[in-house]
């Protein structure tokens, strides 16, 4: 970036971005990973409402009404940029660009974010909101900033040493699960496997206020869970590493900590937890049928399951498991649970992003559920670990390979829940059912739910991986 960017006019980038550069805005937006409709294409696009964060520049935050999706695109003017990383040009010497890439974004944002300062846009309010009691640095503009890569749905920067912030770039009306959790975590727990809450932006229009961004603390890491157990994984008899198997151990006493917290608190209608029902049951099990039955789901297990002697009642079977669960609780989770969303520390792991699956509206993001569904989504997340690193050997060591990780696999699943089970029974209510047998049981069925939704990922993205999903859904099926 620029050290000095040029003068423009605020006012001049919206009249931009909603006109003349509407077909650059949307190349642009086709080619960025946090974009969710890239095979469907750009049909209406508008800008919603905008302000400005600086003049001097300037920063400009942005909403866009992209068909039916919202998406928050904050920009910045500079005088050169490459090619693929220009939104659109403005003049002969200046062009727009995502503000991620300019470091007096980051600071900017700090800044407003410790004044606890309101900017009117054209239709709604942009509010910055900082957690009580948090101690800003006092000098915002002299943080380094650097952009964090590899991410999928958000973008984040980290501001100085202890800082990250994260942009929500589909926000959608109502409290952001992210904000919700990690600021009932910070502000009414002790648990600290999680970076805590330091602020957050929101915006306030007509349907209500949206969280466009999150505040958090920076938390130093060697990865996340996933790169940790592929790369011991990889190693010469890295299957066979005692210390592996013991971090997935810890990692599943862990998850069963951050189960109680948000279990800990029965003044809170939001976190409060509740009883199981029947009514539940019967609801999470239509669910799972309904993606077994689903036509393109259906069609791939036919022939898979067929060899081995699946019916209707295998799946009934599977599903009246559920019933201990009516002496358990549900209760606000993670959502979308696996080795991604944990980062390795030197001591153990911090569990990260807690948004849901960013595809499901955030009122069923909220929605209390069972923590064996959590815990589901790691033991699938373990599985397709095993499963990754004998893909990427060579074909003819597949085999050998494959009987190897699968019998990691097995150590790393009872470490899991073997960790999970003796956390969870110092927990303030009933997480899981009392007996080993009847938890296995009841995860079965949560594990057959996400393999459900991995195999469809797998058809529409990466077909040659759909035999992880369909392994599974298998195994689960067959047992």
């Amino acid at each position: 970036m620029a050290s000095r960017p040029p003068r423009s006019d605020p006012a001049a980038i919206a009249v931009l971005l909603s006109g003349p550069g509407r077909a650059d805005l949307s190349r642009f937006l086709l080619r960025r990973r946090w974009f969710a409709a890239k095979t469907r294409g750009i049909g209406a696009l508008a800008v919603l409402d905008w302000a400005t964060l600086t003049p001097d520049g300037p920063l400009v935050l942005v909403l866009l009404e992209v068909d039916d999706d919202r998406y928050y695109l904050p920009v910045a003017v500079t005088r050169e940029a490459e090619p693929g990383r220009v939104i659109a040009r403005l003049g002969d010497d200046a062009v727009v660009v995502d503000a991620h890439e300019d470091p007096r974004f980051g600071r900017r944002l700090l800044a407003a974010i410790a004044s606890s300062r309101s900017i009117s846009g054209r239709a709604g309010h942009f509010h910055f909101r900082p957690t009580p009691s948090w101690v800003f640095p006092a000098d915002p503009d002299a943080q380094p900033v650097r952009p964090l890569s590899g991410e999928q749905s958000n973008t984040s920067v980290v501001i100085g040493a202890d800082l990250v912030l994260k942009s929500l770039r589909r926000p959608q009306p109502g409290i952001n699960p992210d904000l919700e959790i990690t600021r009932f975590l910070t502000t009414r727990t002790r648990f600290r496997q999680v970076p805590r809450l330091a602020g957050w932006l929101e915006y306030d229009g007509a349907d209500g206020p949206a969280t466009l961004g999150v505040l958090q603390e920076f938390v130093d890491n060697a990865g996340d869970g996933w790169t940790h157990v592929i790369a011991t994984l990889k190693r010469p008899a890295g299957a066979l590493e005692p210390g592996l198997i013991e971090d997935v151990r810890r990692l599943g006493a862990i998850t069963a900590g951050l189960h109680a917290a948000l279990a800990s608190d029965p003044s809170d209608p939001d976190f409060r937890p509740e009883p199981i029902t029947r009514e539940d049951i019967e609801r999470w099990a239509r669910a799972v049928i309904r993606d077994l039955e689903a036509g393109d789901l259906a069609r791939a297990l036919a022939e898979s399951l067929a060899l081995r002697g699946y019916t209707p009642r295998t799946v009934a079977r599977v599903l009246a498991m559920l019933e201990p669960l009516t002496r358990t609780v549900k209760i606000r989770g993670h959502g979308d649970y696996h080795l991604g969303q944990v980062l390795k520390t030197r001591d153990g792991f911090v569990i990260i992003d807690f948004e849901g699956e960013p595809a499901r509206p955030v009122v069923e993001r909220r929605v209390k559920h069972t923590a064996l569904r959590d815990v589901a989504g790691m033991l699938r997340s373990l599985d397709y670990a095993a499963h990754a690193v004998a893909f990427g050997r060579p074909e003819a060591e597949r085999p050998e390979a494959l009987a190897t990780l699968a019998a990691w696999e097995a150590r790393a699943r009872r470490a899991f829940l073997d960790g999970y089970r003796a956390a969870a029974a110092e927990g303030p209510v009933p997480l899981v059912p009392p007996s080993e047998a009847a938890l296995l049981e009841a995860c079965a069925a949560f594990e057959l739910e996400k393999a459900c939704y991995e195999l469809r990922y797998e058809l529409n993205n990466r077909p040659d991986w759909a035999a992880i999903p369909l392994a599974g859904i298998t195994r689960i099926l067959g047992t």
